[in-house]
């Protein structure tokens, strides 16, 4: 075997010398092709897509010319004795591509004829100027097109297998440049701070652009699209789009739209539409007016607990924002939402002695992670090999037991097997720990408490919730306790209204996402005694709740006098539920789970939620309470 290998490696040796890598660059793909012109989605490696903008913008460019760029690919040589030429034809006509002598035939351009090509000759730049690429001789004749023109690089190596062997790599342009037909039966009706335009589909076309502007704005019937000036647009793949952006009250606004084809050709302007647009509120302003107290926004968390942006603590925790934070850019995404969600304690812990006591105290664990990050980050560095070295203890140990237990649980069956007996899963299976439970669930959610601007806006609606929920159970006896760490999110949305009461086509929504701390408490005793499949329990605990109000151009809402419509709320929940145990349904899938897992038991589960976010009844708070709600959902236990 030895020798055989040294054979091969000797005579691969012998190969590269008496046929050299040179000779390997024999195929147009081996070159690389390029031009100076802008890449578009319907391009290829070998050919240029030209719609009627692209050609258009031909004519623009400076130097009256585009280069085209033939590089050879990394790791493929020529001998010393290649040779290329360089030929284009124009307007459908071709050149002989198996031929490196210059043609004297009707289309076709020799441009270089039996040149050397070697390693330094590589890039091969050819240009040409914009009006040779095509049979238009400025912008306005660029409409209508429907033609082709090719650029050949024509190579022959007569060091390869076959000396004979021509071969070419042509780059096209290909020049379709028609526009479809724009739409007809443009309408648009306005709201306050949005517009909704709809138009008859158009023949050919794949996608839509809305243009639009103030009145003044010069949108024409039959106006070349890239002639436009002053508007703004908005782009749609179907035949109705709302505008949203730069539309504001009480303004006269001019619309118009175009048809793209696939190959991004845009049609001529559309019917020019107008639309007035009205004053309109949304929930917030209708909700401000209702409650003067409710102001929204946020405030600092420490500079609330300690009184003054001068206390040490705060100097410190500025310094890690500036110092830290602000160098990344997940630090700044962190505190430009902070500042922007974080919680509204100006109203509660400004206010309260004892809430800044014990903010003040839940804040000692960041003081100390800023210290760290700022002085001592090796020390950081080794809390965290040391907490990730015990996670990956307690994995292994865990699948380590599980490995057990189904060791264990096979030197019981295959005896009582063997001597005939038959016991049950659960007398034969030892399952491993039980300490956490994962939930996921969803359901309607509706405050109550939000007065008439409420239903003005949502009407008799509800709003939906989804919900993830990790519990860590700290004991187990007959049932468990545990803690539960819940992150929900939830909204609605409804439609702004005139002055008047009347719904109009701008939207408005609430949005709200609740942070849960929860004490829970399960009875699985029927289940883990009995094999009944049923267990029952309670949560209670306490809730922040982070909200924001939308408007009809889908930014934060402000009230009329200026404050924001966003803030954060603090409240409590409990719960009571039930849930169905799956593996009852299917005892041999659960063992599985649980030696490949580590899943000891599967849920489904229907729960009662009352939930009272209103800072504790203090004054000023935006009131997301929900007397009676529920969730359905699945549950995975460890």
């Amino acid at each position: 075997m030895k020798n055989s290998s040294t054979t091969a490696t000797f005579c691969l040796i012998l190969f590269a010398f008496l046929f050299p890598f040179s000779a390997f660059a024999s195929s147009e793909n081996d070159w690389e092709l390029k031009s100076s012109l802008t890449a578009v989605s319907q391009d290829t490696s070998t050919k240029l897509a030209m719609n009627v903008a692209r050609c258009r913008d031909l004519f623009s460019l400076n130097s009256g010319e585009v280069s085209f760029v033939f590089t050879l690919k990394s790791g493929v040589s020529l001998s010393d004795k290649a040779q290329y030429s360089i030929k284009f034809a124009q307007g459908n006509s071709s050149c002989s591509k198996d031929k490196l002598e210059a043609e004297t035939g009707e289309g076709c351009i020799s441009i270089a004829n039996s040149l050397d090509l070697n390693a330094k000759t590589s890039p091969i730049e050819v240009r040409r100027k914009v009006a040779d690429l095509s049979s238009a001789n400025d912008a306005n004749s660029c409409e209508g097109l429907s033609e082709a023109s090719y650029l050949y690089l024509i190579v022959k190596d007569p060091t390869t297998s076959d000396a004979s062997r021509i071969y070419t790599v042509t780059y096209t342009l290909d020049f379709r440049t028609k526009r479809p037909d724009a739409p007809q039966g443009i309408t648009a009706t306005p709201g306050g701070e949005s517009i909704k335009v709809k138009w008859n589909e158009s023949k050919d076309a794949k996608s839509y652009k809305v243009y639009y502007g103030t009145e003044g704005t010069l949108l024409d019937k039959g106006a070349k699209p890239e002639e436009i000036t002053g508007a703004s647009s908005a782009t749609a793949t179907t035949t109705s789009t709302t505008l949203k952006n730069k539309i504001s009250a009480d303004m006269t606004y001019m619309i118009s739209v175009t048809a793209i084809d696939s190959n991004g050709n845009e049609s001529l302007l559309g019917d020019v539409v107008t639309a007035v647009t009205e004053k309109t509120k949304d929930f917030w302003e209708s909700y401000r007016e209702e409650n003067a107290d409710v102001d929204g926004g946020f405030c600092f968390i420490a500079t609330a607990a300690y009184g003054s942006t001068q206390e040490p603590h705060v100097a410190l925790l500025r310094k890690f924002r500036d110092d830290i934070l602000q160098q990344s850019a997940p630090g700044r995404a962190f505190v430009k939402t902070y500042y922007e969600l974080s919680p509204p304690l100006a109203h509660f812990i400004g206010q309260h002695e004892s809430a800044r006591t014990i903010t003040r105290t839940l804040l000692w664990p960041l003081y100390g992670f800023a210290t760290l990050c700022l002085y001592a980050p090796w020390a950081l560095a080794l809390i965290f090999a040391a907490i990730a070295s015990l996670v990956g203890a307690l994995i292994w140990r865990r699948k380590r037991a599980a490995k057990i237990n189904a060791k264990a649980a096979l030197l019981v069956l295959v005896p009582a097997l063997t001597a005939g007996a038959f016991a049950a899963p659960n007398d034969a299976y030892a399952e491993s720990p039980v300490n956490m439970m994962v939930e996921f669930k969803a359901g309607p959610y509706k405050p109550d408490n939000l007065g008439s601007a409420f239903k003005t806006h949502f009407g008799n609606d509800s709003g939906f919730i989804i919900e993830g929920e990790y519990d860590w159970q700290f004991w187990r006896g007959v049932g468990s306790l545990g803690l539960g760490f819940h992150l929900a999110y939830g909204s609605i949305s409804g439609k702004g209204v005139t002055e008047s009461g009347q719904k109009t086509i701008d939207s408005t929504a609430l949005h709200w996402l609740p942070l849960r701390l929860s004490l829970i408490y399960r009875f699985d005793y029927l289940w883990t005694r009995f094999n009944f499949p049923f267990t029952l329990y309670v949560k209670a605990g306490f809730d922040y709740a982070f909200w924001w109000i939308r408007d009809g151009s889908d930014a934060i809402a402000k009230s009329t006098d200026g404050k924001d419509g966003y803030g954060g709320t603090f409240g409590f929940h409990v719960v009571a539920g039930i849930a169905f145990v799956l593996d009852w349904l299917a005892p041999d899938m659960e063992k599985s789970f649980d030696v490949e897992w580590g899943i000891n038991n599967s849920y489904i589960f229907a729960e009662y939620m009352y939930a009272q976010i209103d800072n504790f009844g203090a004054k000023g708070a935006f009131d997301l309470t929900d007397k009676a709600t529920f969730h359905i959902g699945i549950g995975l236990e460890f």
